[in-house]
């Protein structure tokens, strides 16, 4: 007889025999009989013995809870009384025929119905996969997969793996490196993405390709990042942004009707960089709710409000959010916890028919006679700095206010982010990356003043999380080569760097585009998840580090012995 899952017996006729195999759960000894529950990836079941036989009721009573067991017997109904309607099973039991323990557990490294910690639970990972709401997120990155899988195969893609290790080429993300035994002083670099990899493709002549594509960046990590991330990769060539955003949009509407059953309506809304700055104070914009930011400069160009009076006879500018009804002391007091620490201040005034609740002067403020009934929370200093603030309080406020839907999934593409933006050393930098199209008519354009030009990129943004980029890329080495000059690469730099890539470009490459996708952060969504820890089997710390293994690690004697003549003509070199 062949194992079938547990939640599989639910379609098997009752009083068949069936044979399961599982972890216990936990058992119920009411000393003539024996209740046990268990557990596979697909469900749980309850099972029982009796005296009927004594010798497998004395095995049974000695179950521990995460025994590995196989277990052989009959489908029967569950008495009425009985049945767990919160159980899938709840209506059926197994009587238990034959039974095995196939490996004893030992006692669990801690209580999995209490609540410890993040580290112990990464430490022990495997214990917390089995009985987490981790097993359902991995069922559901699983599916998701497929779903895309076979949705771009469909739309003509070809799955195609690209290196992982490959040439450290500088102005992305810091890389990790991996040094070379056989070429001492020489190091691979793991790739942080198939960029340049997947446009050789398309010159190729591969015109559809995509992969889930493991990507490699030695970061600062937070709740939404990891050294090791997976994405889904997209090129194609002869495409204009149209057509990678019909695609896309289609993919989601596949995915999220698969995997949710929830109908996502199409086209996405669709903002430019500037707009969703200066509506949103984000990059990301939350649409689940519609509270905007709005420009109050000229109603205080002449306000007695020596404040806000004195920034806009700087030049300063005068922003805010309204919410058509009046908020109390509490308001206030979530909108200083989401300001802390920001080095920005804002002006609370609420009014109602009792006056004007404020941590202004309220006599001043008093005589602003245009306010309305509601409540404003208004910032005033430079637009850039402004904005991005307020946007912090408007995702602050939308929160506290219960405006953010959970079931709620409002998708909208970000276009026309500039080209280039000024790094903190006051050099150009490229503000997605340097092989994105500029949308420019001619190369004199990009060269007269690069921080006027836009690029021809797009994000796409979940419910203000950035699930995805992409852009129509550079196809012809020239314009290649004046962006690697404009980000300050001399000549000896760019052919030592991008030489093999210019060459590429040189030799037939098509006029392509496409985007990669977060995989991770897009089933972090499609869960419910608050980390990507909670969506990847065996994820990293904050601080990087994998407690399960012990990585990273110091090195054996022997393995330090055999890198360090890499590393001294490193040294020797003044590398």
């Amino acid at each position: 007889m062949s194992r079938i899952y547990i939640g599989d017996v639910k379609n098997v006729k009752l009083d068949s025999v069936v044979e399961l195999c599982g972890w216990v759960q936990y058992v119920r000894d009411f000393g003539k009989v024996v209740f046990f529950v268990i557990k596979d990836r697909t469900g749980i079941i309850q099972c029982y013995t009796s005296t009927q036989s004594e010798e497998l009721l004395e095995l049974v009573k000695k179950l521990s809870m995460d025994d590995v067991v196989r277990v052989r017997g009959t489908v029967k109904r569950r008495p009425e009384d009985q049945i767990n309607p919160n159980m899938e099973t709840g209506d059926i039991e197994i009587e238990v025929e034959n039974f095995e323990v196939l490996n004893p557990c030992a006692p669990l490294p801690y209580d999995v119905n209490g609540e410890p910690s993040e580290f112990t639970k990464l430490k022990y990972r495997y214990v917390d996969i089995r009985h987490g709401e981790l097993l359902t997120n991995l069922k559901t990155r699983s599916v998701a997969s497929s779903v895309i899988r076979n949705y771009l195969s469909r739309n003509g893609f070809w799955e195609i793996e690209t290196p992982y290790l490959t040439k450290y080429t500088p102005g992305g993300a810091r890389n990790f490196v991996v040094p070379v035994r056989q070429q001492p002083g020489y190091f691979y670099a793991l790739a942080e993405s198939p960029q340049i990899f997947k446009q050789m493709l398309m010159i190729s002549g591969i015109d559809r390709y995509f992969q889930f594509a493991r990507c490699f960046r030695d970061e600062d990590l937070r709740a939404d990042r990891q050294p090791e991330f997976t994405q889904v990769d997209i090129e194609a060539s002869f495409v204009t942004e149209e057509n990678i955003y019909d695609l896309v949009e289609g993919m989601m509407q596949q995915l999220f009707r698969e995997v949710l059953g929830v109908q996502v309506e199409t086209p996405f809304p669709r903002m430019t960089y500037d707009e969703a700055m200066s509506l949103y104070g984000s990059d990301k914009p939350d649409l689940r709710f519609q509270m905007t930011i709005n420009d109050y400069t000229d109603n205080f160009s002449a306000s007695k409000f020596n404040a806000f009076r004195n920034v806009i006879d700087r030049g300063g500018v005068v922003k805010g959010l309204y919410w058509n009804k009046p908020l109390d002391r509490s308001a206030l007091k979530v909108l200083d916890q989401a300001s802390s620490g920001s080095g920005n201040k804002f002006l609370f005034v609420s009014k109602s028919v009792n006056g004007l609740l404020t941590n202004g002067p309220k006599s001043v403020l008093t005589e602003e006679t245009w306010l309305e009934d509601g409540t404003y929370v208004f910032a005033a200093g430079d637009k850039w700095d402004v904005l991005p603030f307020l946007g912090e309080l408007r995702l602050a406020l939308g929160e506290y206010l219960g405006l953010l839907d959970d079931d709620e999934y409002k998708f909208v593409w970000v276009t026309s982010r500039p080209m280039f933006e000024i790094a903190e050393d006051g050099s150009l930098q490229a503000a997605h990356h340097p092989f994105t199209m500029p949308d420019i008519t001619s190369i004199d354009e990009i060269r007269k003043n690069p921080l006027k030009v836009r690029a021809r990129a797009y994000d796409i943004v979940l419910n203000g999380v950035e699930i995805g980029g992409g852009s129509i890329r550079i196809h012809k080495a020239d314009l290649q080569r004046v962006v690697f000059e404009i980000l300050g690469l001399s000549s000896e730099q760019i052919e030592e760097r991008f030489g093999f890539f210019l060459d590429a470009l040189s030799y037939g490459a098509p006029p392509h585009g496409g985007i990669a996708l977060g995989f991770d952060r897009l089933v972090m969504l499609l869960c419910g998840a608050d980390s990507l820890r909670q969506v990847i089997v065996f994820p990293k710390t904050k601080s990087g580090t994998c407690p399960l293994t012990g990585a990273p690690a110091r090195l054996f004697a022997s393995q330090r012995q055999e890198l360090l003549p890499i590393f001294k003509q490193v040294i020797e070199e003044g590398g």
